[in-house]
């Protein structure tokens, strides 16, 4: 009997690690594929190469053209310092993201400002991860923060939110204030449409909702990572896939062309009013904060009706 017993356990060991064996293999096998490929890749499927060629101003005038009111506005340096000094604990956060340390903390000055979240009752960080700016806003004006993400416990335990962006368990009209930092690019599949329909549900009247950035170009694409296993990445047919090549491995990152944004996303929105905020004295910030790259150029702003 004992024998048995034994000789079960060991077989299902053996099957365990080899089917494990497969599976690094095969991860393996693919991972030294895509390396190949992208080696070989030519410009069209290389990140950088296809962002050079985008041109912000002519974005803002596509926005336009397609129906999307576009604000022009400037950040105010001195404004943003005085900002900082108010909020050091995200200076303090963010002090060890070198030459994007200014481009984070300027996101959620932006978020602030621009969607009043000083006299918000209660706001809502998606997507935040291991962000606490949302107990930081509730330290400083005493309001209700909310930090929701997918990573965490499912349910709401005390200020955290764990669900899917586009399944948040709140009741309707729950938040003044909705806000995405340097997120929604990472919404895989059909969660950008998901979230766009459901913070129509969550925001109350008046609520104002903010994605900063809106990683625009001049074509729709998806990039990834070169050692992340590309078939467990879900992208749509109208995108064009290409590849990271600044050294980082996220394994999905989307950026919209003013066309697939109104396609995609604007034409979803039934109970929103809407536009682009288009900062337009970055280089201005990247003289003054000197070796700091600084791309916020767009913010989606919208309001419920």
């Amino acid at each position: 009997m004992i024998s048995k017993i034994k000789q079960k356990i060991k077989n299902f060991v053996d099957h365990k690690v080899n089917e494990k064996f497969e599976k690094d293999f095969d991860k393996y096998f693919q991972i030294s594929f895509q390396q190949r490929e992208f080696e070989n890749a030519s410009d069209d499927y290389l990140a950088s190469k296809v962002e050079a060629l985008t041109n912000v101003k002519n974005l803002a005038e596509r926005f336009q053209k397609n129906e999307i009111e576009v604000e022009e506005q400037q950040i105010n340096i001195p404004d943003f310092e005085k900002w900082m000094q108010e909020y050091p604990e995200v200076v303090d956060f963010y002090k060890n993201m070198g030459n994007v340390k200014i481009e984070k903390i300027l996101e959620h000055y932006i978020t602030y400002k621009y969607l009043n979240i000083k006299n918000s009752k209660t706001y809502i960080d998606i997507a935040a991860s291991t962000s606490p700016f949302a107990n930081f806003v509730s330290e400083h004006i005493g309001n209700k923060s909310f930090r929701q993400d997918l990573v965490y416990k499912k349910g709401i335990h005390g200020n955290e939110i764990g669900s899917d962006a586009g399944k948040i368990p709140v009741e309707n009209n729950f938040a003044d204030v909705m806000t995405l930092h340097c997120a929604y690019e990472c919404f895989q599949g059909n969660s950008d449409v998901n979230f766009i329909i459901e913070a129509q549900r969550v925001l109350n009247k008046n609520g104002k909702l903010g994605i900063v950035p809106l990683y625009t170009d001049d074509v729709y694409f998806v990039k990834t990572g070169v050692k992340c296993d590309k078939r467990n990445v879900d992208i749509e047919k109208e995108a064009r896939w290409i590849w990271r090549d600044d050294g980082y491995q996220e394994p999905f990152s989307r950026h919209y062309s003013p066309e697939s944004f109104k396609s995609r996303i604007i034409d979803k929105i039934n109970s929103l009013d809407y536009k682009i905020i288009y900062f337009t004295n970055l280089d201005e910030l990247e003289l003054h904060y000197k070796g700091q790259r600084i791309y916020c150029h767009f913010m989606f702003y919208a309001e419920k009706k």
